[in-house]
C-alpha cells in the first residue's frame, strides 16, 4: 500500500496567482508613499528658501543706512549724531541686531535726560527714540575712583553726568561733596530754594554727615547731621534773614550754627586790631 503525500496548504497559497483587485491596491500605496514623500521634499526645499529669504532681508533689508533713520521725539534739546554718539550706534547697522532695552539704558548713562525709550519701525526701517529732557537745578562736585568730579543735580538731587550736551542749570548754587546717602537733605534745600530769595549759594556735604550752607547775609550755616531738622532749620533762616539788623547779615566771615534750630547761635568775625600810632620824636 502507497503512502499518503501531503502538500503544505502553504506552497499552494503562495503559488496563487494574485487577483487585479489586489495589485491595483498595491499600486496605490505605492503611488500615494510617492506622493507623500514628494510632498515632503518640496515643503522641505520651501522651508529653506523662505528661510533664506527672510535672513537675506532681515540681513541686508532691514538696515539703518544713515542718521536719517533715526528719530528723535520727546522734547529733548540733543542733535541726532549726539544721540548715535551716546548710544555707540553703527551706521549703517542691521535693525534687529539693536536691542531697545540695552539703548535705553545707554542714553540715560551718558545724556542729560530722565528717561528714554526706543521703539524699532520696519516700514521703513527706523529707530524712534523718545527722550524725556532732564532740567539740572545745580552744579555739583564728588569725590569719584579718579579723583574729583563734576557734574549737575536734578530737584530730586540725582546727579547728572556732565557733557557737551547737557544744559546749562537753572540756579547758580554749587553743592560739594555730593553722595546719594544724603540725597533727601539735598532735594528738600534744591526744592525750597525760592525761599531763600537768592541768598543760597553753596550747599556743603561732610565727611561725617554735617551739612553746611554758603549764603549772603548769614555767612556760612552749619545745619548738623540731623534729616529731621531740616524744615525747622529753614525756617529759622528765614525768620533770621528778615529779623536779623542789617548790621548782622552783613558779615561775610560770620557764621551760624543751627545745629539745634531752637537756640542759634551766631559768630561774628574778630575786628581788626587797631593800627599801632606812629610816635613823634
Amino acid at each position: 500500500m502507497r503512502p499518503v503525500r501531503r502538500v503544505s496548504t502553504n506552497n499552494k497559497s503562495s503559488q496563487r496567482p494574485v487577483s487585479a483587485q489586489v495589485a491595483r491596491r498595491r499600486d496605490l500605496r505605492r503611488q500615494r508613499r510617492r506622493t507623500l514623500l514628494l510632498q515632503l521634499w518640496r515643503l522641505v526645499a520651501l522651508l529653506l528658501l523662505s528661510g533664506g529669504f527672510s535672513w537675506i532681508l532681515l540681513r541686508h533689508g532691514w538696515t539703518l543706512r544713515s542718521p536719517e533713520a533715526v528719530i528723535l521725539t520727546g522734547g529733548a534739546d540733543l542733535e541726532t549724531n549726539q544721540v548715535i554718539e551716546a548710544a555707540k550706534l553703527r551706521i549703517p547697522s542691521p535693525l534687529l541686531e539693536v536691542s531697545p532695552r540695552e539703548l535705553e539704558q545707554q542714553l540715560v548713562g551718558a545724556l542729560p535726560v530722565h528717561s528714554a525709550h526706543v521703539q524699532r519701525r520696519m516700514f521703513p526701517a527706523r529707530l524712534v527714540i523718545s527722550l524725556k529732557p532732564e532740567i539740572p537745578i545745580a552744579r555739583a562736585e564728588r569725590r569719584g575712583p579718579a579723583g574729583r568730579e563734576r557734574g549737575l543735580l536734578n530737584a530730586a538731587g540725582e546727579w547728572i553726568p556732565l557733557s557737551e550736551a547737557s544744559p546749562k542749570p537753572l540756579t547758580n548754587i554749587m553743592v560739594r561733596g555730593w553722595n546719594d546717602r544724603q540725597r533727601g537733605q539735598i532735594a528738600a534745600l534744591l526744592q525750597q530754594r525760592d525761599r531763600f530769595e537768592g541768598r543760597l549759594k553753596a550747599i556743603m556735604l561732610h565727611p561725617d554727615g554735617g551739612v553746611s550752607l554758603i549764603t549772603t547775609g548769614l555767612g556760612r550755616i552749619d545745619l548738623g547731621g540731623e534729616p529731621a531738622l531740616l524744615n525747622a532749620q529753614i525756617e529759622t533762616i528765614l525768620h533770621l534773614n528778615k529779623t536779623l539788623p542789617m548790621h548782622l547779615r552783613r558779615g561775610h566771615h560770620s557764621s551760624l550754627d543751627l545745629s539745634n534750630p531752637d537756640r542759634p547761635e551766631l559768630q561774628l568775625p574778630s575786628p581788626p586790631a587797631p593800627k599801632a600810632g606812629l610816635t613823634q620824636p
